[in-house]
């Protein structure tokens, strides 16, 4: 059973509020704190990180047993990420699902009893506290882990000019309880044992903590405090131990680089020749020519002939013995071998090698995948406003992720474009799909129109759908007729083949 401290008087250690912008404070040492010292290079490092190669038999014991090789697990899954490009490209690409596009949105606020001012000065200063996370440069690391590994463990370095998400060790770290729709981390303190050099490089609840470890080394295991510290699990049903989401290709993946080696063996044996030297032989049965200057000629051929060609002196002829298949209805192992690994995946295949591609396919087996990784932005969304509403200017406001990808943005910005056309409050989300948030759109817009002028400066071009008829050009008319094009989503595949007949015909 994992032990765990009450954290109240820790909390009052690190979470002093400031008031000019409402921050959790830190100890004066770390007032000016702007860089996290990720790895001492002056020699006071005390370990430095082991590799192993894993086999096929390796990978099938691990996952007869995910729960008792946890920590086995996830160290090949780093192995073949790092080794494998087709892994790590999947990896890439669910982590790409989503632009991570959010907004500031009201939460338990009553508009008709509302201070507008202070609403107004809150939401400026939640607006500076996420743009001081850089969520869109912090949270893809997450992604990744989350989709490599299963588990984030994180905890927060707060200052008044920036929060920096700092991962930590994971087989040190294990899920202990559930705050706020949030999963909370407990810490083996017995890791700084090793690593006591490296502590100095965590925020100060962790000397702290260690200290209470040390006193009591019989409770190695101390929850850490919320909601500066938090856990991101993707597969949320087990929450027991870490199962990789694509653990079970780690078999494919090897038998794709078993298919690349025997192509490889097979490729050299058909690149390889054979020089044959035929000793004739005479009437009755004796050598033609004398054998020992014969062997004197093989072994002249022999020495200057590349490695690519062999050499055999035999009085006998030799047949050749071909093992290639023919021609004619030959199959490619290895795509077939990739083709297989990303089905296992339950991804299509479409989106990486295949020359079928049909883009209204391709566009739905996007959507199905996009669904699994907004599922773990929307768990980093519940920490995030876990930290907000933790704050005394947060409680009315929280951040929500748009399911926006780069795949999506026309689809979901048009849609956020027609709502607002019918008084519906979408302009912030509108901004949000297309790249720009909260914080930069009434600052661009006071930028634009009232400090530069370019409103006034630029006019829009006059069209015909804007002029009447009677200004029209009696020579307007083009030979350019029937519906507008439509996009990728909206044509039916025969409508997409027919179009692309079209373009090969001219």
């Amino acid at each position: 059973m994992i032990e765990s401290t009450t954290h109240s008087a820790t909390q009052n250690e690190t979470s002093k509020s400031s008031e000019n912008i409402g921050f959790i404070g830190l100890s004066n040492k770390f007032a000016l704190l702007n860089h996290l010292i990720m790895r001492d290079l002056n020699g006071n490092t005390t370990s430095a990180p082991t590799f192993s190669q894993y086999n096929k038999q390796e990978i099938a014991t691990y996952l007869g047993n995910p729960y008792k090789y946890e920590k086995q697990l996830r160290a090949a899954v780093r192995y073949i990420y790092g080794a494998s490009p087709h892994f790590r490209r999947l990896i890439q690409y669910f982590v790409g699902l989503s632009d991570l596009s959010y907004i500031i949105e009201p939460y338990r606020i009553d508009p008709k009893k509302a201070n507008i001012k202070t609403v107004n000065s809150n939401y400026r200063k939640v607006l500076n506290m996420l743009s001081s996370m850089n969520i869109k440069t912090q949270l893809p690391k997450i992604l990744t882990i989350c989709l490599r590994e299963d588990v984030f463990y994180g905890t927060l370095w707060v200052t008044n000019d920036s929060i920096t998400i700092q991962q930590l060790p994971s087989e040190y770290c294990a899920i202990s309880s559930i705050e706020g729709n949030v999963l909370n981390v407990t810490f083996n303190f017995s890791y700084f044992d090793k690593h006591i050099t490296s502590l100095d490089n965590y925020p100060p609840e962790f000397k702290i903590k260690y200290q209470q470890y040390k006193n009591k080394r019989t409770v190695r295991w101390i929850e850490l405090d919320s909601p500066t510290s938090f856990c991101i699990k993707c597969n949320t049903d087990i929450l027991d131990y870490a199962i990789p989401p694509f653990a079970g290709i780690l078999r494919e993946v090897y038998e794709l680089e078993d298919y690349k080696a025997l192509k490889l063996t097979k490729t050299e044996l058909e690149n390889y020749a054979m020089l044959v030297m035929m000793l004739p032989l005479s009437d009755d049965g004796g050598w033609g020519i004398d054998l020992d200057k014969a062997k004197e000629f093989w072994k002249n051929l022999d020495s200057v002939l590349p490695d690519e060609i062999g050499s055999v002196l035999t009085p006998m002829p030799i047949n050749k013995i071909s093992f290639e298949r023919s021609n004619t209805g030959d199959i490619d192992t290895i795509a077939n071998a990739e083709q297989s690994l990303y089905t296992a995946a339950g991804v299509s295949s479409l989106l990486f090698n295949n020359e079928k591609a049909s883009a209204n396919a391709l566009l739905l087996s996007i959507k199905a995948d996009q669904a699994i990784t907004y599922g773990i932005v929307k768990s980093v969304g519940d920490a995030i406003n876990r930290f907000i509403q933790s704050q005394n200017y947060g409680k009315n406001f929280c951040v929500n992720f748009l399911d926006v990808s780069p795949f999506n943005r026309k689809e979901v910005g048009d849609a956020y474009l027609k709502a607002a056309s019918y008084g519906i409050p979408t302009i912030a989300a509108y901004a949000a799909s297309q790249g720009i948030g909260q914080a930069e759109l009434d600052a661009m817009s006071f930028l634009e129109g009232e400090v530069l002028g370019l409103q006034k400066l630029f006019k829009p071009i006059q069209s015909s759908s804007q002029m009447s008829p009677l200004n029209l050009e009696s020579d307007a008319a083009t030979d350019d007729g029937g519906a507008p094009t439509k996009d990728i989503g909206e044509i039916t595949d025969s409508g997409e083949q027919s179009a692309e007949n079209k373009d090969d015909w001219g």
